[in-house]
């Protein structure tokens, strides 16, 4: 779920949670703010993710995630959650509406809003009200393709679209092709995960990265043309495999719209909203 060279403790960490470690168990139940946030059944011709059950819930109305990971639904707005430790949480409504606050510390805390896959041709609105420091504001997701061989690192390929940090994202990788995106310019990078955790147990993998030339500013709506990074990144050759399956041993191949901080010395907050941008 993060980047890390192979020095960094963050990524061995965070996809470890990702992967659900070696035994999982099922989260605690969340917590509303105020009323009693109650589990709510799928919607009709949306079916749970049944595969997944031991991290994903459902609920409706405003809901306060403080447990240490869980995914599932606030109405049809995807979340994931996760930590290894501190305090943190994460507020999020059925209009795609967030707000998470951490405190200061030596851990590790990643989560946020959106889609329980990836879609190439998804168009991403967000609004971003506060950024009091987050390590990496981003689009995040997987891409997984069981078919292929599981010894190239092709197969599985974890990608951030990072709009704000304090860590830089994509260092010591292989710098790719730079390009304009609704008038935002980017540079691709590529890094390699070598018998890490990830969605699917432990496993060699490529990240890919696409990082703007200056971070992007708070209290307008900004868009995210997922399209335009795909392309971007196939033509440097680098090509994400399925983005919408089950497939994967832990976790389906989400797209999220993700908040993460990692050894911050000062608490803080971040909130806005995200919502599809193309309908």
């Amino acid at each position: 779920m993060t980047y890390r060279l192979a020095t960094s403790v963050l990524t061995s960490v965070l996809f470890l949670a990702l992967a659900g470690c070696d035994t999982p168990s099922a989260p605690e139940s969340a917590q509303p703010p105020a009323s009693a946030a109650t589990a709510a059944p799928a919607p009709e011709g949306k079916p749970p993710i049944t595969k997944f059950t031991a991290y994903t819930q459902r609920f409706d109305g405003q809901t306060l995630l403080t447990q240490s990971h869980a995914t599932g639904h606030v109405g049809d707005v995807f979340f994931t959650h996760w930590k290894d430790g501190g305090e943190a949480s994460q507020q999020l409504d059925d209009q795609g509406n967030f707000k998470i606050d951490w405190i200061g510390g030596n851990y590790n805390y990643v989560g946020g809003p959106g889609w329980d896959h990836g879609d190439r041709n998804r168009v991403i609105g967000y609004h971003l009200n506060e950024d009091a420091g987050a390590s990496f504001v981003t689009l995040y997701g997987w891409g997984y393709d069981k078919m292929m061989d599981p010894t190239d690192p092709a197969h599985l390929v974890e990608y951030y679209i990072v709009q704000r940090w304090t860590f830089l994202p994509g260092q010591g990788g292989e710098q790719g092709a730079s390009f304009v995106s609704n008038g935002v310019e980017y540079t691709t990078w590529r890094t390699v995960r070598e018998q890490k955790p990830s969605i699917n147990n432990t496993a060699t993998f490529y990240q890919y990265w696409s990082r703007p030339a200056e971070q992007m500013p708070l209290g307008v709506d900004h868009t995210i043309v997922f399209a335009d990074h795909v392309k971007a990144w196939e033509s440097n050759g680098w090509k994400l495999p399925d983005m919408n399956n089950f497939d994967a041993s832990d976790d389906p191949t989400y797209q999220v719209f993700a908040v993460e901080v990692f050894g911050v010395e000062k608490g803080g907050s971040a909130s806005g909203r995200v919502w599809d941008a193309g309908r």
